[in-house]
C-alpha cells in the first residue's frame, strides 16, 4: 500500500522501490540531493510516479538508503558500495533477460507509427540493421547515465552526420585500396581498375585511374539501341515485333512443358544477362530449321506462335548480333591477357557494321545505330592504346589507326616507361639485339584471335628515325617497326622472354598483362584483365 506522509513523501514498500529502480521501470525518476555534505553527491533522491519517496539510490549500485530530514545523512555514510569492490566484475543480474511490460512496447509502437507519419519513412525502417543499432545505442546511453538525460543533447545534427560520412568514406577507402594492394600484390599508386560503369563505381575510383570494362560497355551498346527503339517507326516495330513474338513463343514452351521435345532447349532473353537476346534468336531459328518446332506446334494446332516470325528478318539481326557475342567472349578470359584487343575489337565491330548494297532497309537503320552507339560508349583509354602497341601482331594496326597526335602520345608513353629505370638497368638491352639479329620466332598460332584478322597486317619496315632521339625512343621506335616480330603464341611469353628489352621495366609487363578488374555487380571473371 502506498500513502502521503506528513512531509508530502510517498511511503513506498522499500523491496518494491527497490525493485521498480533495478527494472528501469517506467514510473521512476531521479533527482539530484541538494546540500553541503559531500556523501550527497553520491546518491540521487528516487520518485515514483512524479512523487518523492524517503530513499535516496546509490549512483554506483542503486542500492535504496534511508533518506529524509528525520534520518539525515548518517544512512547514506553507514552505506557501503558493493560496487566497489570489483567494479569491473558485471552481476549475475546483467546477464538476465529482463521481461518488459507489454504497455512498454504499446508506446513504443505509437511513437514508431508517430515517427513515420510526421517524417514521411516507410514501416520498415524499424527492421533495418541502421535503425536497430541506433535503437540499442540510445538504450545503452540511457542505462549508463540514466534517465534525465534528454535525447536532443546527444542526437547529432543532420550537417553533423553528413561530414562524419564523408571522413568515414575516406577511411574506409583507404583501408579497401590497402587490402587490395596486399591481396593482388599491388605496389604503386597508379594501378589502374577495370570496373563497370555505375555511379557509385566510377565515385569511388575518381582518385585512380579507372577503365570501362569492354564487356560491360559491349552490353550497354546493345542495351542502348534496342531499348530505345520506335514502336511508331515502321521499320523499328518490325524489330520490337520479331523480339516480342519469339519471347512469347519461348514463353509458351517453357510453360507448356515441350522443351524436352526439342533437341536444344529454346533460351529465353535475360535482361541482367549478356547477349541472351542473340541467345534467345538463334535457339528458335535452330529449331526453326531442325523442323521440330513446326512438328510439335502443328499437332498441337498452335502454329499461330509461328506465324508472326519473320525469319529473314531473324537470321538478318542474328548476323548483325554474332560479332558483339564473339567480341565479348574474346574478351572475357581468365588465363591470358585482353587489354590489348579492347581498341582492335572497336573497329572489328565498326567494319562489321559498314553498309553493305545487299542490305534491307531494316538492316541498314540497325547498323545505323549499332555503329553510332559503339562510337559513342565504347570507351578505349590511352591504356588500351598502349597495351596494343605491346602486341607485336597489332603494331601496324595501330599506326593506321590512331593520329598523328594519339600515335604519337603512345610513342612517349612507352619512351618514359624505358627511361624510369635508370643506366643502370638498361645494360641489358642488348638482348633484344641480340633476338633481333638470331632465329626468327617460332611459328605458331598467332597471338591474336582470327576475329580480329581484319587488324593484323604484315609489317611494313620503317627507315631508322636518326642518331638525335633518345636511346629509350629509339629502342621504342626500333620495336614498333620491326618485322620480325609478327606471329607468337603468348603474347606474356614474348615479353617475359623479352623482359631485358625497354630497361627490364617490369611496368610493361604490367600493361602487357592488364589492370585489375573490381565489380560488385558480377563475381564471373570479367573481360580485358589478366
Amino acid at each position: 500500500m502506498e500513502g502521503a506522509n506528513t512531509r508530502g513523501e510517498v511511503d513506498v514498500a522499500k523491496n518494491d522501490l527497490q525493485r521498480k529502480v533495478r527494472s528501469n521501470d517506467m514510473s521512476i525518476k531521479f533527482t539530484e540531493l541538494v546540500g553541503k555534505s559531500e556523501i550527497l553527491s553520491k546518491f540521487m533522491r528516487v520518485e515514483c510516479d512524479g512523487d518523492s519517496t524517503p530513499y535516496a539510490a546509490c549512483k554506483t549500485c542503486l542500492v535504496l538508503v534511508k533518506y529524509g530530514s528525520d534520518s539525515g545523512t548518517s544512512g547514506l555514510k553507514r552505506h557501503t558500495c558493493k560496487a566497489n569492490s570489483g567494479k569491473n566484475q558485471p552481476s549475475i543480474a546483467s546477464f538476465i533477460k529482463r521481461k518488459l511490460p507489454s504497455g512498454v512496447k504499446s508506446r513504443l509502437t505509437d511513437k514508431i507509427a508517430r515517427m513515420c507519419s510526421q517524417d514521411l519513412r516507410p514501416f520498415a525502417v524499424v527492421e533495418g540493421k541502421g535503425f536497430t543499432n541506433v535503437a540499442q545505442e540510445l538504450l545503452d546511453i540511457g542505462a549508463k547515465y540514466g534517465s534525465n538525460v534528454q535525447v536532443e543533447d546527444i542526437l547529432p545534427c543532420a550537417r553533423t552526420v553528413s561530414r562524419h560520412v564523408e571522413g568515414e568514406y575516406e577511411k574506409i577507402k583507404l583501408l579497401v585500396m590497402e587490402e587490395l594492394r596486399q591481396e593482388f600484390g599491388i605496389l604503386s599508386n597508379d594501378t589502374a581498375f577495370v570496373t563497370d560503369n555505375g555511379s557509385n563505381v566510377v565515385a569511388a575510383f575518381k582518385d585512380y585511374v579507372r577503365l570501362s570494362c569492354a564487356g560491360h560497355n559491349i552490353n550497354l551498346i546493345l542495351k542502348h539501341v534496342f531499348d530505345h527503339l520506335d514502336e511508331d517507326n515502321p521499320v523499328h516495330s518490325s524489330i520490337i515485333k520479331l523480339f516480342k513474338d519469339t519471347k512469347t513463343l519461348v514463353t509458351h514452351f517453357k510453360r507448356a512443358g515441350l522443351q524436352k521435345a526439342l533437341d536444344q532447349s529454346l533460351k529465353q532473353s535475360v535482361e541482367t544477362r549478356w547477349n541472351t537476346r542473340l541467345a534467345m534468336l538463334q535457339s528458335v531459328n535452330d529449331a526453326l530449321r531442325s523442323g521440330k518446332l513446326h512438328d510439335i506446334l502443328l499437332r498441337r494446332n498452335e502454329l499461330r506462335y509461328l506465324n508472326n516470325i519473320d525469319c529473314e528478318l531473324l537470321e538478318d539481326i542474328i548476323q548483325l548480333l554474332k560479332p558483339f557475342d564473339e567480341a565479348t567472349r574474346h574478351l572475357s578470359t581468365d588465363q591470358t591477357p585482353t587489354l590489348h584487343l579492347v581498341l582492335p575489337t572497336k573497329a572489328t565491330l565498326l567494319r562489321g557494321l559498314s553498309i553493305q548494297d545487299g542490305d534491307s532497309v531494316i538492316v541498314k537503320e540497325l547498323k545505323g545505330k549499332l555503329a553510332q552507339a559503339v562510337e559513342m560508349k565504347f570507351k578505349v583509354h590511352l591504356y588500351h592504346k598502349v597495351a596494343t602497341a605491346l602486341s607485336p601482331s597489332l603494331r601496324s594496326f595501330l599506326r593506321k589507326t590512331l593520329n598523328g597526335q594519339e600515335y604519337e602520345e603512345v610513342i612517349n608513353t612507352l619512351t618514359a616507361l624505358t627511361e624510369t629505370a635508370g643506366t643502370e638497368e638498361r645494360r641489358d638491352t642488348h638482348r633484344y639485339e641480340d633476338y633481333l639479329i638470331g632465329p626468327p620466332p617460332e611459328q605458331g598460332a598467332m597471338e591474336v584471335h582470327n576475329f580480329f584478322a581484319s587488324c593484323v597486317e604484315e609489317e611494313e619496315r620503317k627507315e631508322d628515325s636518326g642518331d638525335m632521339e633518345s636511346q629509350g625512343r629509339q629502342l621504342v621506335l626500333q620495336y614498333m617497326s620491326d618485322t620480325k616480330l609478327t606471329r607468337f603464341q603468348s603474347l606474356l611469353d614474348f615479353w617475359r622472354e623479352m623482359s631485358g628489352f625497354l630497361a627490364d621495366n617490369a611496368v610493361l609487363l604490367h600493361y602487357a598483362q592488364g589492370p585489375l578488374y573490381l565489380s560488385p555487380t558480377h563475381t564471373e571473371m570479367a573481360p580485358d584483365q589478366y
